[in-house]
Formats: C-alpha cells, structure tokens, sequence
C-alpha cells in the first residue's frame, strides 16, 4: 500500500525553477522537445496546459508556477518525472534523473522510492540544510585567500558587502544580481588559478558552476541552488523579469546569500590546485 496521496507537496519557488530544469533535460540527458514537454505535463494528468508561448525553460517554469499551490498536481509531475515509462530503452538517464530529483527534494523532505516498477513519494526528514537555513550562514573563509588576484579579491569583497546592505535595505533584485556576480568572479578566479592544462576557463556562471561541482570544490547541496542563483542573477535583463512576471522577496534572497556564503566557505578548505582535466 502506498501512503503518495497523503504526502502533502509544497516547494519553494527556486526548488520549483531547478525542478523545471530536469524536466526540460539538456542535450546529452533526458532531454524533452517542446511537444514532449506538452506531453509529459499530460501524461502528469494536468489538462489544458497550452502550448509553449516562448522558451522551453521558461515555460515549464512559468506552467508549474501556475499550480505550486497544487499539491495533488506537483505530486503528479515528481512521480512523472520518476516513472520508467518516461525513459523508454534510457533506463541510464532515469538514474541519473531520479537521483538529481532526490537530491533537491531532499532540501524540502521529500523522497521517491519505487514499489515494483512505479515511483512514489513519501516524506523524509530534510538533510541538506545549509541553503534552506532560515537564518544567513556566517562566512567562515577569508575571501582574500580564496580569490588570488589581490585587486579582484577586494572588489569581490565590495560586492558581498554591497549585497548585504541591498539586501537590508529591501533591494532584493539588487542584491540578488550582486550576489550572482560574487559567486561568478569567485568561480572564475579560482578556475583560473588551479587550471593547469587546455584551453583557459570561460568566465560563464553555469560552467563554472558544474566545473564547482565536477572537482569537488562545492557541494553537491550547494551547486543545486547556485543554477537558481544563476538564472536570477539574469534578472539583470528587465524584459526577463517582466516575461517571468517574477518579484524577489525576503526568502529569495536569503537563500542566495547562503548559496554563496556556503560556496565560498567549502573553497575556503579546498586543499590545493587540482589539474581540469575536465574543461568548460
């Protein structure tokens, strides 16, 4: 017997953006074309979705959004996304998709296990707790360490301390945008400084990002909500925010803050320069 309706769904908006992203897959993994991706929010059950009105990401973001107050039709979509019917003769890809799934359920206290072939989602207590913390992590790593370029390390330093004040002063999407830039320049003086081979890194957040994650330098908890942080941070484009019809609040931007306070503390006790072998 399952206990799936009974298991009441309720997801932060930035568990809800990176959710859209497994959906919508990538090139190389799961990846869904604009029909399929009318198809999966039907084969979900949810009815008179529409057809996509501008990009992929931005409309399966904008179609969940419209229902994140929908327990019964978020719980649909997850065990979706789970199902193995979904991955036909890609039994390789619903791996490496459920286990994404379960690693940022997991910042909410959700979880999907399997009775015989079909998914189902029970609750489990949260155990990645460092970007959901209700209050903001304190910056154990000295900046001045991390970033090896002296002068950019100051001017880092100044858009953390400016971020800070934006976001006490209710300038969310300031703060936001600042703090996404911190995160990027970081990334960037480090890809830098432990490259040792190949091509030089690119200064582009999400690559930078999944090189973080690739080497090991951030956690996997943290690297999660840095590509919330990083679609945010292109809320610097005032067409896209209005397209999203997306205002930042207090929380929003509290979890930014402990996404990049958590990042720089995990490249504060990276032990020394590793070759990327991997490239961006």
């Amino acid at each position: 017997m399952s206990d799936e309706p009974e298991v009441a769904v309720r997801l932060d908006d930035t568990v809800l953006d990176r959710l859209a992203e497994l959906i919508c897959g990538d090139d190389t993994l799961a990846y869904r074309s604009g029909y399929q991706l009318t198809r999966f929010f039907e084969a979900a059950g949810w009815r008179r979705v529409g057809e996509i009105d501008g990009g992929r990401l931005m409309w399966v973001r904008r179609t969940l959004r419209s229902r994140r107050n929908d327990s019964d039709a978020l719980r649909a979509v997850l065990l979706r996304l789970a199902d193995p019917r979904e991955y036909l003769d890609e039994a390789d890809a619903r791996v490496t998709v459920v286990r994404e799934l379960n690693e940022l359920l997991a910042l909410e206290g959700y979880e999907v296990v399997y009775h015989g072939s079909r998914p189902h989602l029970v609750t489990r207590t949260g155990t990645l707790a460092r970007p959901e913390m209700r209050e903001p992590v304190r910056l154990t790593a000295d900046l001045a360490e991390i970033v090896k370029d002296e002068k950019f390390g100051q001017q880092l330093t100044r858009r953390l301390e400016e971020a800070h004040l934006c976001w006490g002063s209710g300038a969310y999407t300031a703060a936001v945008i600042m703090l996404g830039s911190v995160l990027e320049g970081v990334l960037y003086d480090v890809a830098r400084s432990r490259h040792v081979g190949g091509p030089e890194p690119k200064d582009h957040l999400y690559g930078l990002i999944g090189l973080a994650e690739r080497k090991g330098w951030i956690a996997k908890d943290v690297t999660d909500y840095a590509h919330v942080l990083r679609d945010h941070r292109n809320l610097v484009h005032p067409k896209k925010q209005l397209v999203d019809n997306y205002a930042l609040k207090d929380d929003t931007v509290r979890i930014a803050w402990n996404v990049v306070v958590a990042a720089l503390n995990d490249l504060g006790v990276e032990p020394g320069t590793t070759s990327l072998d991997q490239q961006l």
